[in-house]
């Protein structure tokens, strides 16, 4: 092995360096396990947050001059978009491990672009849950039962967001959420002094 090629192989153990026309790449499956458990942890709470939505709507107080349950209902629909959502980050994600692990070889170009499109889904789908939260809670009034659940499950929808949501399939490192860009300004920042 001659000096640059030794060079360009210092950061890595020999046992994330892959054989030539190996489909297994260890190094970006073991970079990207925390992102896999993140997209799992995601998942859960957005089904905790589907049955948090699915009993405060059955404890939604009913009024006769208003009706307010259209709120509750729509929170209920949010919460069950981003279980579709993480459930496809998920899917997505274990596709991807299979690949990089050189259990199920191919290309991942139509998973990055349906994972890159339910973290933009994902987005629309909070805003629509917060809403639907707040509006639901404000009608039922702040210190109802069922305010009370459609807070927490807005907490566990914006949980699931964060986690799963927009944990869209990447190969090349960490996604673009603020302190990522923070740790690149850092960087940048340091180089130059």
């Amino acid at each position: 092995m001659s000096a640059p090629e030794q060079r360009a192989d210092e950061g890595y153990s020999p046992d994330q360096i892959a054989a030539y026309g190996s489909s297994e790449q260890p190094a970006i499956a073991a970079r990207m396990a925390p992102h896999l458990l993140m997209t799992y942890i995601g998942t859960g709470c957005a089904l905790a947050s589907v049955g948090f939505a699915a009993v405060a709507l059955a404890n939604y107080p009913s009024f006769s001059d208003r009706s307010g349950d259209g709120w509750a209902i729509t929170a209920l629909i949010a919460a069950v978009a981003m279980l579709a959502v993480c459930v496809i980050q998920v899917a997505v994600w274990r596709r991807a491990m299979a690949s990089w692990r050189g259990i199920r070889p191919e290309d991942l170009h139509a998973e990055a672009r349906l994972s890159w499109g339910a973290h933009i889904g994902s987005y629309a789908v909070a805003v629509v849950g917060l809403l639907a939260c707040m509006a639901g809670s404000a009608d039922a009034g702040w210190t109802a039962t069922s305010a009370v659940l459609l807070a927490l499950t807005l907490l566990l929808l914006l949980i699931a967001q964060v986690l799963a949501g927009v944990q869209y399939l990447r190969p090349s490192g960490p996604p673009g959420t603020v302190p990522a860009h923070m740790r690149r300004v850092l960087q940048r920042q340091n180089r130059r002094s």
